[in-house]
């Protein structure tokens, strides 16, 4: 750990009180944080909209390659808008990308909506993708830089309860648009439902302003003034501090900057500059680090996971995925209650430990499973009706178990009503939910069978059995097809262990690499870094979903987990002694935590050599009063 000295960077004296929030403050926040609320809607309601759209009209036949395209290109599009925001926000300001995005959001999701074919969903998914990028970049950094330093944390975690509540509302509307022919208009509905708050929100900044660090960076010196009197409701005091605070920073900057001849691209600065270029990779990690914890194996697979336990009605699906969601919503309460009373650190540490034993726990769940699903017949007893030649039949035999047997997506395991026990067949190519392409379980004649399934589902927290659910196939004999999971006595656990997950990561890992990210560089470097570090979250966030069900091929669903938890402990050791506590410091302190000692004595020295200057100009400024106008920039 590291301190910096007590005092401020301008060398005025901190105010001894806490400044009193004024409405202004909570419509800016709140305002702003429907960007968290866009980025959690658009990346979860695809689930519930996929359980539909590969046969819905215009769209069919949606293969799982486009499947796979339609969701992972939100998440690979983000990286690519969280880089270009860096910059332009560099230039046009931190409120014209925030109007930008709300734009893009609002014209993605109607173009999902209208999508008569596959190629305009693409389209709209792509401008989805682009919009989120936008907002998982710039709202935390224009919150970090609005925001007075007492609340500062609380609001930024305030942008990662967004991001978990708006995919509750994902889910719900998903659930409730699934009764509004779900295959027509229902998965319609679902896009068309998030340019509601994005065009609300671009409404709410046409008239909110510029953050006042970018004003002054960019000669609003009266327009800063103006929007730090509404930040800090008329308090002179506090908001003739932070006056001087911005001043002191930006001029000693200046003085650094001709002093060492910086020039160039922010990005070349950046790796010339030691103390901001290891922020800027410990904030990099954070959020690789964030993904690399498995958060969006549960958040883009939850309705894998819900049927592996035996549930197979897509409105039951949906409906539990509501109740995984809403452990998701609950945990970031914590940090928002607390990190301004303990610190980020200790939040964040409590939240990974907590998330690696999690992590075990979903893997000892998921290897209970395994143990207790049912075997397959020896190769010699599968019988003349098998066919060895038909694709992956060979290598579906080998598989020992029924969980090994549809953990694989070419096959599926065929078993008898009575003994359990069966065969591991390749799935048929045109109804593989139906049928296997060969052995026990193919379809003859057409002739439907009538099969009473029991399933077991989890609402509100309660175990509860609904029996009768009927479906047709076309399966002769009394064997059974099953292609998505098991009939084991272990098949609920793992979707309370994915709950219990989702409460411990929400608790700190959701919003602690936001809050710090938004903290920890100056302002010269802030967007840009940011935008690196966003980047980073996205490409891990695309790695992970695109390798996951590879994982669980090689290693089983069990090691997959136990993986993440792996490398969550080294998050948790990378957090222990890299990661400075920046609770109580200005935004333009923060930057000295990462200098070493050498750098922080010039530093503060520097910054000491304004003070006389800067004093002399704010006891010769004119107070401001009257009726404050916001300014468009």
């Amino acid at each position: 750990m590291v301190a910096i000295a007590a005092f401020s960077s301008s060398g005025q004296e901190k105010p001894a009180h806490n400044p009193k929030l004024g409405l202004f403050v909570y419509i800016l926040a709140s305002a702003a944080v429907i960007g968290g609320f866009l980025f959690g809607y658009d990346t979860s309601v695809v689930s519930a909209a996929m359980l539909y759209m590969p046969d819905a009209p215009g769209l069919k036949p949606m293969d799982t390659v486009w499947q796979e395209v339609l969701v992972s290109i939100s998440p690979g599009m983000a990286a690519v808008g969280s880089l270009m925001s860096g910059t332009s926000s560099d230039y046009i300001g931190r409120r014209k990308v925030i109007l930008g995005a709300s734009a893009i959001f609002t014209i993605g999701a109607l173009v999902c909506a209208a999508s008569v074919n596959k190629i305009m969903l693409l389209v709209g998914r792509v401008l989805l993708g682009i919009a989120i990028g936008f907002a998982s970049m710039i709202v935390p950094v224009y919150l970090g830089e609005t925001a007075p330093t007492h609340v500062r944390g609380m609001l930024v975690s305030a942008f990662a309860l967004m991001i978990s509540f708006g995919q509750v509302v994902a889910n719900v509307t998903g659930g409730a648009f699934s009764y509004i022919d779900p295959y027509n208009v229902g998965w319609r509905l679902m896009f068309a439902f998030a340019a509601v708050p994005s065009a609300f929100q671009f409404v709410c900044f046409i008239f909110l302003p510029e953050t006042p660090r970018w004003l002054y960076e960019n000669g609003f010196e009266e327009e800063t003034r103006e929007v730090l009197e509404k930040v800090y409701n008329g308090d002179k005091e506090w908001v003739e501090y932070e006056m001087a605070e911005i001043i002191a920073f930006n001029e000693d900057q200046q003085k650094e900057n001709e002093k060492s001849h910086a020039s160039g691209p922010v990005i070349w600065r950046i790796l010339k500059t030691p103390h901001v270029l290891k922020a800027c990779f410990i904030g990099s990690m954070l959020q690789a680090f964030q993904q690399l914890a498995g958060i969006n194996t549960i958040l883009y697979y939850t309705a894998d996971i819900i049927r592996s336990s035996g549930i197979s009605n897509n409105h039951t699906t949906i409906w539990i995925s509501v109740a995984l969601s809403v452990c998701n919503f609950i945990g970031p309460f914590i940090p928002m209650s607390l990190i301004e009373r303990v610190g980020r650190r200790i939040i964040f540490l409590f939240s990974c430990g907590l998330v690696v034993l999690s992590l075990i726990f979903i893997g000892v769940a998921f290897l209970l499973v395994n143990h207790d699903s049912a075997a397959t017949f020896p190769g010699n007893q599968y019988g003349t009706n098998f066919n060895s030649s038909y694709p992956d039949a060979k290598g579906c035999m080998a598989y020992t178990n029924c969980d090994f047997c549809v953990t694989t997506d070419a096959c599926g395991f065929c078993h008898d009503a009575n003994t359990k026990q069966g065969y591991c067949l390749p799935a048929s190519s045109d109804n593989p939910e139906d049928y296997s392409s060969t052995g026990s379980c193919t379809s003859v004649n057409g002739q439907p069978k009538i099969l009473n399934l029991k399933t077991f589902f989890v609402t509100s927290s309660l175990l509860l059995n609904t029996y009768g659910h009927s479906y047709v196939c076309s399966i002769p004999n009394n064997f059974q097809w099953e292609k998505y999971y098991c009939d084991t006595k272990f098949t609920i656990l793992p979707i309370i262990a994915c709950g219990v997950y989702l409460l411990t990561f929400s608790s700190g890992f959701t919003s602690l690499p936001w809050v710090l990210n938004s903290e920890f560089y100056p302002m010269w470097a802030r967007s840009t870094c940011v935008s690196i570090s966003t980047t980073s979250n996205w490409v891990f966030n695309l790695i992970i979903a695109l390798t996951y069900l590879s994982l669980t091929q090689v290693i089983g669903k069990y090691g997959a987990f136990w993986l993440y938890a792996g490398l969550t402990i080294i998050a948790f050791m990378f957090i222990l002694f890299l990661v400075p506590e920046t609770k109580g410091y200005s935004i333009e302190e923060v930057e000295m935590l990462f200098m070493n000692k050498k750098q922080r004595r010039e530093a503060e020295s520097r910054r000491r050599e304004t003070v006389t200057e800067v004093r002399s100009r704010m006891n010769s400024t004119v107070s401001f009063g009257g009726q404050l106008q916001v300014h468009k920039y």
